[in-house]
């Protein structure tokens, strides 16, 4: 598992820069290790079975940034996001299966973007130990996942959203939720995975305040 690190996600709620857009806007900012961007396309639309909006607010697409702090707070502070006309959330970032994607390539599958709310009957230290520290075991050992990032929010746009995670699945598990949680192989062990799962993330998670969509992502740095 990584070190908690600080992220930039910047989120966008209605159109997506391109990727040139995103380079180009990222020349002023120096200290930045990597930057992803995440949209919706004919490979993502795939995926559609898992999209969840019950907020009315479903992101379409996300930029995701790692820098060294000084740089963060900087790119926090300046009207990046807002010139490429997304919200900004800084994060405590934490990746516990770090996806294969190198610079110029696009993920070969698709990006989960889940943006949820705590529940209402917890508080930050209760979602910290449910969800950086007991659900990531639970999440990578009942979906078929190539990559899982956690980002604890420190500090929100608007929507506000306590935690955003981003994570990463080979192509069939964009039609097949055998293939998503259990290879493909196994309906039986397919629904025991998911009641495990829901399990674990409701005792933190509000589902009804939730944002679920799957994206294809592109690193560009």
């Amino acid at each position: 598992m990584s070190a908690h690190d600080d992220r930039l996600l910047i989120i966008f709620y209605g159109e997506v820069p391109t990727t040139e857009a995103v380079r180009l806007a990222l020349l002023d900012h120096t200290g930045v290790s990597f930057a992803a961007l995440a949209m919706m396309d004919e490979h993502s639309e795939k995926a559609g079975m898992w999209t969840r909006d019950p907020l009315g607010c479903l992101p379409s697409g996300r930029l995701a940034i790692e820098a060294d702090r000084d740089s963060i707070k900087s790119l926090v502070t300046s009207p990046l996001a807002e010139n490429l006309g997304g919200v900004a959330y800084l994060c405590e970032g934490i990746t516990p299966l770090m996806p294969k994607l190198n610079v110029g390539e696009r993920f070969l599958g698709t990006l989960q973007l889940c943006c949820f709310q705590r529940r209402a009957d917890i508080n930050s230290a209760q979602l910290h130990q449910y969800w950086l520290q007991e659900h990531t075991d639970v999440a990578l050992s009942t979906q078929n996942t190539l990559g899982y990032r956690q980002n604890r929010v420190s500090i929100s746009g608007e929507p506000h959203f306590d935690g955003i995670v981003e994570e990463y699945f080979p192509p069939e598990a964009s039609h097949s939720m055998e293939a998503f949680f259990a290879d493909g192989d196994n309906e039986a062990r397919m629904w025991e995975h998911i009641e495990k799962l829901t399990q674990s993330s409701e005792r933190f998670l509000d589902l009804d305040r939730s944002e679920v969509i799957h994206l294809s992502d592109i690193r560009i740095i």
